[in-house]
């Protein structure tokens, strides 16, 4: 019984690679079936096998006599007969390709979608991922959609976005994926759109994070982030941001030759936080006469960048305050006096509660349920 099922699966896998029928096209015969012995395994009945082939063959020489737009509706009638053949996965593929180098990005895409949700099984689904990665990279370098492949247009970079997300949807797992995240963050930049940007290198550290682009993409983050910052007297969400990123690109790519320039960005963004910390320690010390807040915030600064000139000064606050000198009064505390200093909770008096009142106390109530008709 094994020996008959052992000799049934060769003979399977024999007939099955004799049938099997592959679409070539070569200069000196054009396009024709090889590899089959039914055509109608090919999705044609075999009448309408020489017509098929014969319709490609005539959009082909359509288009190498740049008559684009006439072998675009040849195409197009072979996969509108034989939409069940291996032709029509190829005249979509063929038409994707004219309307990219004609420049119509979107209709080129929506030909290479149409293949990968169609004809998933299609032998140039890897090439597929490729065309529409290279519809993306056009947009991305600037290049202008055309209205019916003739008239240039304005750079439609949110097209561009769009194509390339399509890629990490349909295909995440290929080696596309990752530099269309890149793309998409150089597009957002572009748009001056740095959240966006964010997102997508983001999503490529941590869902590639292997992947050559990620190193990149670490540097880029950072340097997205020091770009938010407005300077040391606003909030400090992105500078701390951009520290982490810095201090994570240095410490996974040391011997990169961005190492220079991650130093660079990093010893900038302490900077400025400790200057910030520096500002808030002034704050509390000059206005809401709290050494004690004060003191925190010089000691954060001089951590956080000890080198600094912020550093410097954090130090000769901390001595004033240790040295009980009090900070100048200002025009508002001749107005209305000092500000109060601020009492720790150690500090604070304790008052005993009346537990004994609360003891002895008996809260009246009238049962209304009892009745006194009996």
């Amino acid at each position: 019984m094994v020996r008959a099922l052992f000799f049934i699966g060769i003979i399977t896998l024999t007939l099955t690679n004799w049938l099997q029928a592959d679409l070539v096209w070569t200069e000196d015969t054009g396009w024709r079936v090889e590899g089959g012995a039914l055509m109608p395994l090919i999705g044609i009945e075999e009448g309408e096998a020489a017509n098929a082939i014969e319709l490609m063959n005539d959009a082909k020489q359509a288009y190498d006599n740049d008559k684009e737009w006439s072998a675009l509706s040849t195409y197009k009638s072979v996969y509108k007969k034989y939409p069940k053949s291996i032709l029509a996965p190829e005249a979509h593929f063929q038409r994707g390709i004219i309307y990219t180098e004609t420049h119509q990005f979107e209709k080129a895409n929506k030909e290479f979608d149409k293949i990968i949700r169609r004809y998933p099984d299609y032998e140039k689904f890897n090439q597929v991922i490729g065309r529409i990665y290279t519809i993306g990279e056009k947009i991305v370098q600037g290049e202008r959609p055309h209205y019916w492949g003739l008239i240039p247009g304005f750079r439609n970079y949110e097209l561009g976005s769009k194509i390339l997300e399509g890629i990490i949807e349909k295909a995440p797992y290929s080696e596309y994926a990752p530099i269309a995240l890149m793309n998409i963050a150089i597009i957002a930049q572009k748009r001056n759109r740095p959240e966006e940007a964010i997102d997508a290198l983001d999503r490529l550290i941590n869902n590639y994070p292997q992947n050559t682009f990620a190193q990149d993409a670490y540097l880029n983050l950072a340097t997205t982030y020091a770009d938010l910052v407005q300077g040391a007297d606003y909030d400090q969400g992105a500078t701390r941001e951009a520290i982490s990123y810095f201090e994570d690109f240095i410490t996974l790519y040391p011997n990169s030759p961005a190492s220079v320039e991650a130093e660079a960005g990093l010893q900038r963004m302490q900077n400025t936080l400790a200057k910030s910390k520096l500002i808030l320690g002034d704050f509390y010390y000059k206005y809401r006469n709290n050494n004690r807040a004060a003191l925190v915030l010089y000691n954060e600064a001089i951590t956080t960048d000890p080198r600094s000139a912020s550093a410097e000064k954090a130090q000769e606050m901390i001595d004033k305050i240790n040295n009980g000198v009090p900070a100048p009064s200002t025009p508002v505390d001749w107005m209305f006096g000092r500000y109060q200093s601020p009492v720790s909770r150690d500090e604070l008096p304790v008052e005993k509660a009346p537990s004994e009142a609360f003891e002895t106390f008996q809260p009246e109530f009238i049962d209304e349920t009892t009745s006194t008709d009996q």
